[in-house]
């Protein structure tokens, strides 16, 4: 029988002369929270989508605005610090168009899972809310610690801007879920 009580602290195995990490972490990672968390997705006046482009991601890679839920935060509350945090927006300036009944959930590969939030959770799991921006593009202020860019793209053009796994197919589900049709 295997103990469920081994210390959680990563070991380095060496096997012929390759590095190999391993955790010693719960058997079954399911027993814990996914963190919770927030995908603004941002549209304007003409329904073109602000996409960011963080410092650590390369040239070619693309999100939506977002972040993790505070302890005790609701969803409006966490998507409204999220946007004035990073682009510092104010509220009056938005519209929640709605809430997507599909989340963004996964878990964290099994070789970092204890190197984030110190292992309490599993994953993520962000809703995905998309709003609708009225105010003055030229006020938006982008965190330069978090983005090196930002651009208002077509939905026609999403799909070669989200090239993560799954990020377009699972951002799609939601846009079209409350904006149909405006993915063609």
């Amino acid at each position: 029988m295997i103990s469920t009580n081994l210390p959680k602290v990563p070991i380095e195995i060496h096997l012929r002369g390759v590095r190999i990490y391993q955790l010693i972490m719960d058997i079954n990672q399911t027993n814990k929270p996914y963190r919770l968390g927030i995908n603004a997705i941002v549209v304007d006046k003409d329904n073109n989508f602000l996409l960011v482009q963080k410092n650590a991601y390369k040239d070619n890679e693309w999100n939506f605005l977002g972040g993790g839920r505070e302890e005790g935060e609701a969803l409006e509350q966490n998507l409204f610090r999220e946007l004035k945090e990073e682009i510092g927006t104010e509220k009056s300036d938005l519209e929640i168009i709605g809430i997507s009944a599909h989340k963004i959930e996964y878990d964290y590969p099994a070789d970092t899972v204890m190197k984030i939030h110190g292992g309490k959770y599993r994953g993520q799991s962000y809703d995905q809310v998309i709003l609708k921006f009225s105010g003055d593009k030229n006020k938006l202020v982008f965190t330069p610690d978090e983005f090196r860019t930002h651009k208002w793209v077509k939905a026609s053009e999403l799909e070669k801007h989200l090239i993560f796994p799954s990020q377009y197919k699972n951002h799609k589900l939601a846009i079209d879920e409350l904006m149909p049709g405006i993915i063609k």
